[in-house]
């Protein structure tokens, strides 16, 4: 028998097992029967289990709704997005319900979480890969299990993740799709006289995001300096559109605005205008928003992809291209004309450089070639 470690108050019952593992258990109350609540948490070392066990303290001050040692997946996880629903973005958290609702609550929502295994996970992969989902797709429901049941290690509820053991499911790392020069001439020649051409012209200028483009507001143009200002972007969430903040500090960014890209904001104000007097009491640009419908409320992406931009593209006989390929396209013509990544980076929205390089250094031409030229230079000069 192993001997139990000295305690703190409020610390628990803590001791070390023979295989060296630390475990810890703790009273957290009583529940609607009137039965303890006791709950046993792991470690590798003693001070981990010490951390848990206050974790689980102070979840039960915020009100654990079950007896953890009964607790299945699906009340685990409705749990867990409670918590994330303040860290979160809306549309992210929303993502993440659906995904978990679609394809995990389905097999596991019924199970007790410490009886999943990894076995189980590896035969969940299966399925998903029968059932002919993307890469991309197990992928993100592979992260959304691993990330759920690493909370539920936190909280002392499993020792170990099971889904670190699992076999790994990525993503097949696919490059950005971009046009070339004889693809960009026929997509322009397609969009001329489009009700959102000089959306499209804006975008490929300025390597804006639809969401940001579709949300840009009137205010954030600065006619005198020729620049744009991107705070805020177009969302869609169950079905309603609404105007939402950038998702990082670097997406709020000023953007300087190339001659063919501030014509077209000149175009599209006159047309807006335009589009004003036709309508007369039913125009509602509630966000004074750039591009609008006719009535001057927000634009729908699903709606303009379904018909406008299918038509465009059907048109230029192009394929495999979304309204993200235009912002790839800008990034790419920046490479191409020598433009340094670091103001790439800045332009595109990016977080940091080493993003930007994993998205488009396989587009920098003949980097090594010069470096080996640059370090020759330097040894004939010594």
């Amino acid at each position: 028998m192993p001997k139990k470690a000295r305690r703190g108050r409020g610390e628990g019952g803590i001791y070390q097992r023979p295989d060296g593992l630390w475990v810890g258990q703790v009273s957290l109350g009583y529940d609607a029967e009137g039965k303890r609540i006791r709950r046993s948490v792991y470690g590798k070392t003693k001070r981990e289990v010490q951390q848990k066990i206050l974790q689980l303290q102070q979840d039960v001050l915020n009100g654990l709704p079950v007896k953890q040692e009964k607790l299945t997946i699906d009340q685990h996880f409705q749990d867990w997005f409670k918590v994330k629903k303040a860290v979160l973005r809306e549309t992210t958290l929303d993502g993440y319900q659906r995904l978990y609702n679609k394809h995990i609550k389905p097999v596991f929502g019924g199970l007790q979480v410490k009886a999943v295994d990894y076995r189980r996970i590896n035969a969940f992969y299966e399925l998903l890969d029968e059932k002919g989902l993307s890469k991309r797709t197990v992928a993100y429901v592979a992260f959304l299990l691993k990330s759920g049941l690493e909370d539920a290690v936190r909280k002392g509820i499993i020792p170990a993740n099971p889904a670190k053991l699992a076999a790994k499911r990525g993503q097949d790392k696919k490059e950005a799709r971009f046009l070339n020069q004889d693809e960009l001439r026929r997509f322009l020649d397609a969009a001329t006289g489009e009700r959102l051409e000089d959306a499209y012209i804006l975008a490929l200028h300025t390597g804006l995001r639809p969401g940001e483009w579709l949300g840009l507001s009137w205010d954030a143009v600065d006619w005198e300096g020729k620049k744009i200002t991107v705070k805020q972007a177009l969302k869609e969430l169950n079905g309603k559109v609404f105007i939402g903040e950038v998702k990082t500090n670097a997406g709020r960014r000023t953007i300087t605005l190339p001659p063919a890209a501030y014509a077209a904001l000149k175009r599209q104000r006159k047309r807006q205008l335009e589009d004003q007097l036709a309508a007369g009491e039913e125009w509602n640009n509630e966000f004074n928003l750039v591009f609008t419908t006719r009535a001057g409320k927000p634009l729908r992406r699903t709606g303009i992809e379904k018909r406008e931009w299918r038509r465009v593209l059907r048109r230029a006989g192009l394929e495999g291209v979304t309204f993200h390929t235009l912002r790839h396209t800008h990034a790419s013509i920046l490479i191409f004309q020598g433009v340094d990544i670091k103001t790439i980076s800045r332009r595109l929205g990016h977080e940091n450089v080493a993003f930007t390089l994993q998205v488009y250094g396989h587009l920098l031409p003949g980097q090594d070639e010069r470096a080996a030229a640059e370090v020759d230079t330097f040894f004939k000069t010594l």
